[in-house]
């Protein structure tokens, strides 16, 4: 059984089916931001939506405070799950499973070694769960939160009658693995039971991409056509950079200028060189340290205190860390032989020590922000602006890092106060939900679920090549003798695992112009009502003709038949988007 390409071209469109007239209202969008540190939800039904309400869940188990998100952590005891603000603090959770999805060929040799990532194996193992496991358990308490405060928002009632459509975050590095896995784990979360009404929806959308759709259409941005903005979705695990020009105003229509980028050079790096420093200057009183203890110091000393207001002085500024009386015992709670001193049980960090944890993770940003802009500007294109998002994206260090390094160019640096950093993702996510509500089945944008938004993604720049693998004339010129095979269905020689890409890395999918291909697949015997499509995908910026290691396979999705059977020859028409491919088969005579 084989594919051969035929004349066509392939279709693009989001496998939400449009709705009806009659229910276009009675559908949810809820958007979660399910990030490596920390994760954030924002909903909206359709009135919210037209009234250009979102809301945001600012209310978690175990904290008083109003927070824009919870940790994204596990605590396993006895056959209890705590998450969140709810693990004790003397407690040792689960943390980073986010980032156990990417496998280790796909992680630079830093990343694979850092001991964030040996944690997290080492609590895959004392877990006995996979990181597919791992996040389908906090994914399923933080659901079951998610409708608990969705009904005492709106009352029980009116939530059962409502429709959902969930719409997920991706980073935008991730392949089409990443994605499968978390798309199981919402299944094994049960945020695509059954509910009396209908299907829950589920799709997925890059974090930069979320991070634009909420940011550029903000009160105050003036955005002009021609403009070019980079979104720089900086968060805990991973730092994802996206590019939009802007088409038009009012509503917004903006499509991806250059192709996006990211790496891993987040939050946690920078919590991870802290964490060192304060190793290193405590030396074996560190290991005195409870589990309470480095809470206390990498939670609230650091995370809470000075990571998120630190940024560079002239002046003498030292920052202090109090530590627990524990690290110390009977010995002296002063320590002048080096610097930092300590004094009466505090660490007194001079500015630059802080600094210095930044470093890492900062060059890492440089080189993805210098990559966009010079990506741009070599197009011809006016960068305008580079717009922070996401926890790390919130630092002022940050912003006045790349004001200092950007402005003489002039590109402005663009950092909204409060949460809205931080949520911006998750409320992007919801925007996503109502665009692609609406498209219908050509690929066409209509105005999701019937309500008009006030800002639209034209197109997308494609990652990565995605065709099938398929038999071709065999021409000694172009083909290698491995894949000489006899077709006596064909009546010639033919060459085997041969790759047709109808989409390449670099071309732009257009939800306004789509593009179909179609090919036939023949058969020796009737496959009965089922049979199955693969497509492969490849990063690599000039793809192989033919099956390499570096090409892998991307789905494998299975076609039905309706009336039992297919004929030995069947057209198959793929449609797709970059996240969401789908298929159809058309039976054509054996002999055309």
């Amino acid at each position: 059984m084989t594919f051969t390409p035929s004349d066509g071209i392939l279709a693009y469109r989001p496998k939400i089916a449009t709705p009806s007239e009659d229910d276009e209202d009675d559908v949810m969008v809820i958007g979660i931001d399910f990030g490596t540190t920390y994760s954030g939800v924002a909903w909206a039904t359709v009135a919210d939506f037209a009234s250009d309400q979102i809301n945001l869940i600012t209310s978690w188990p175990g904290t008083g405070r109003e927070e824009g998100k919870a940790p994204t952590e596990l605590f396993y005891e006895d056959d209890q799950i705590f998450w969140g603000y709810e693990i004790p603090d003397d407690a040792d959770p689960v943390r980073w499973f986010k980032l156990l999805l990417v496998k280790d060929e796909d992680l630079s040799e830093e990343t694979r070694s850092s001991e964030f990532l040996l944690r997290g194996r080492k609590m895959l193992k004392e877990t006995g769960k996979t990181a597919v496991g791992l996040i389908a358990d906090y994914l399923r308490l933080l659901w079951a939160h998610i409708l608990e405060s969705v009904k005492k928002s709106r009352g029980e009632y009116v939530i059962d009658a409502l429709r959902f459509h969930v719409v997920i975050t991706v980073p935008a590095i991730w392949k089409g693995y990443a994605r499968q896995g978390m798309e199981e784990a919402a299944r094994q979360a049960g945020i695509l039971s059954s509910r009396p009404a209908g299907e829950t929806m589920l799709s997925f959308v890059p974090e930069p991409e979320a991070a634009a759709l909420s940011t550029l259409c903000e009160p105050g941005r003036r955005t002009q056509p021609g403009d070019v903005y980079v979104i720089c979705d900086a968060g805990g695990g991973t730092v994802d950079l996206i590019s939009y020009e802007i088409a038009s105003v009012s509503p917004i229509a903006m499509h991806e200028a250059v192709e996006g980028t990211g790496g891993l050079c987040g939050g946690i790096f920078i919590d991870e060189a802290f964490e060192h420093a304060c190793k290193s200057r405590l030396g074996r009183r560190w290991d005195h340290l409870s589990k309470a203890g480095i809470k206390e110091i990498l939670k609230g000393e650091w995370e809470h205190a000075i990571k998120p207001q630190f940024k560079p002085q002239s002046s003498k500024k030292e920052y202090i860390v109090s530590i627990p009386a524990e690290a110390f015992g009977k010995n002296s709670l002063d320590d002048m032989s080096r610097e930092p001193f300590i004094k009466k049980g505090r660490i007194h960090f001079s500015g630059s020590h802080i600094q210095d944890a930044f470093t890492e993770s900062f060059a890492g940003i440089d080189k993805l922000v210098d990559g966009q802009v010079y990506k741009a500007r070599s197009q011809g294109l006016d960068v305008k602006g580079i717009i922070l998002v996401g926890g790390l994206g919130a630092s002022p260090y940050l912003y006045e890092h790349l004001k200092e390094r950007h402005s003489s160019a002039g590109i402005i640096i663009l950092q909204s106060g409060g949460m809205r950093p931080r949520t911006a993702i998750c409320q992007g996510a919801v925007y996503k939900g109502f665009l692609d509500g609406g498209s219908d089945n050509s690929g066409t944008q209509q105005n999701g679920y019937g309500v008009a938004a006030p800002i639209s993604v034209t197109s997308s720049i494609s990652r990565t090549s995605i065709g099938i693998v398929y038999h071709a004339p065999f021409d000694p010129a172009k083909h290698l003798d491995e894949d000489k095979a006899w077709y006596p269905d064909e009546g010639e020689w033919r060459a085997n695992n041969q790759l047709n890409w109808y989409l390449r890395r670099g071309d732009n999918v257009s939800t306004t112009d789509p593009v179909r291909y179609n090919f036939y697949r023949l058969y020796r015997k009737d496959p009965g009502p089922q049979f199955s499509v693969e497509l492969y995908e490849c990063e690599d910026h000039d793809p192989p003709t033919r099956l390499e290691k570096s090409v892998a396979c991307l789905l494998w999705n299975p076609i039905y038949s309706h009336s039992g059977g297919y004929p030995s020859r069947t057209l198959v028409r793929a449609t797709f988007t970059i996240n969401s491919p789908s298929f159809e088969a058309y039976a054509v005579p054996a002999e055309a």
